[in-house]
């Protein structure tokens, strides 16, 4: 073989193989950077001051394992679990929250996993070294309302607006609203404990009216709820009035 042919094939060898060393070294420092979970909460009025939040993974396989990173966020707080997957393996990792009862939450999520997001949580398949995924939490309190109606019994003319007062747990709900036949008035409530709160409605009195609140007492309004009540008012008919009759 020509001397000259023979060192050309040589160094093509030594480039191949220096080519494959270069892609196998590629590979094992992709191999050794670990999957990232990006966790975001954001919390609106009357929801808790932060959450407890959980990534757990597992993989499938004869070699199945599992795994659990957890964190407390606070108020728009953010935290990054990370976790070092075998290239090999096949890994799924869900993100959770810790949501007290009474409070609505939502997630949304996404990244290099395969990403669903499910009322529960966001949930990662097909978890690979280097995959960046993302998941936030949204909580809130529900909207929580009650509605006061105004019933008049006896009057002979159209009535003025009546001042009516809230009061809940022991302590008067913000201002006060003006009510009337037709004109109903309310508040909306911030309610996070799922056992409720007990609430009654005040109205300013007249001394021609016999007041009767019995269906705006001790309601107990839950989290969410869209709560009614009626006031009604009778007329107080006095003897001058029945001998004009």
């Amino acid at each position: 073989m020509n001397p000259l042919v023979a060192k050309l094939r040589f160094l093509s060898i030594l480039r191949a193989l220096a080519g494959a060393l270069l892609m196998a070294g590629a590979g094992g420092l992709g191999a050794d950077e670990p999957a990232s979970f990006t966790v975001d909460a954001r919390l609106g009025e009357g929801s808790a001051d932060g959450l407890q939040v959980s990534v757990l993974c597992s993989s499938a396989g004869d070699s199945a394992s599992s795994t659990v990173q957890s964190a407390w966020l606070p108020r728009d707080g953010t935290e990054v679990f990370e976790l070092r997957v075998p290239a090999a393996a096949i890994w799924t990792c869900a993100v959770s929250a810790d949501v007290p009862p009474g409070l609505e939450v939502r997630y949304r999520g996404d990244g290099g996993s395969e990403a669903a997001i499910a009322e529960d949580g966001c949930r990662f398949s097909g978890v690979q070294p280097g995959h960046a995924n993302f998941c936030q939490v949204q909580v809130r309190s529900p909207a929580t309302s009650i509605t006061v109606y105004k019933k008049w019994i006896g009057a002979t003319r159209e009535e003025p607006d009546v001042r009516v007062e809230l009061v809940c747990a022991g302590e008067r709900v913000r201002e006060s609203r003006n009510i009337n036949a037709g004109k109903p008035g309310g508040w909306f409530l911030s309610v996070t404990d799922s056992e409720g709160i007990t609430c009654h409605v005040l109205e300013a009195q007249r001394e021609e009216f016999i007041p009767d609140i019995s269906d705006c007492e001790n309601l107990l309004i839950l989290p969410g709820s869209e709560e009614e009540c009626t006031l009604v008012n009778t007329k107080v008919v006095k003897m001058i009035d029945m001998l004009n009759r």
